[in-house]
């Protein structure tokens, strides 16, 4: 589905989200992805270790648009990092 405003897209995907992927448009399952060039993809993939290690360590990490990781911390407060380099030294110390 093509959709001619960002506003509307973040909308449906928020939704998707909240609904944790049970959304359906007149009794069928519906699933959205997000739709990344490549370039952001790769970006993105760099964090996927590092994703993997934080969650195992309870917190709570996002990766945000394009590709900048983003840890919300047990008192709430968020930290981003700009490299998957600078999250693999904070999770090591």
């Amino acid at each position: 589905m093509w959709l001619h405003r960002y506003q509307v897209k973040d909308l449906i995907v928020w939704e998707s989200r909240k609904r944790q992927g049970d959304l359906r448009y007149r009794g069928t399952p519906v699933q959205i992805y997000e739709d990344f060039t490549q370039e952001v993809l790769e970006q993105r993939t760099k964090y996927r270790d590092i994703l993997s290690k934080l969650y195992n360590l309870g917190l709570r990490p996002a990766l945000l648009f394009p590709a900048r990781l983003q840890i919300t911390l047990g008192s709430g407060a968020k930290k981003r990092f700009p490299s998957p380099l600078e999250a693999v030294a904070f999770a090591a110390g």
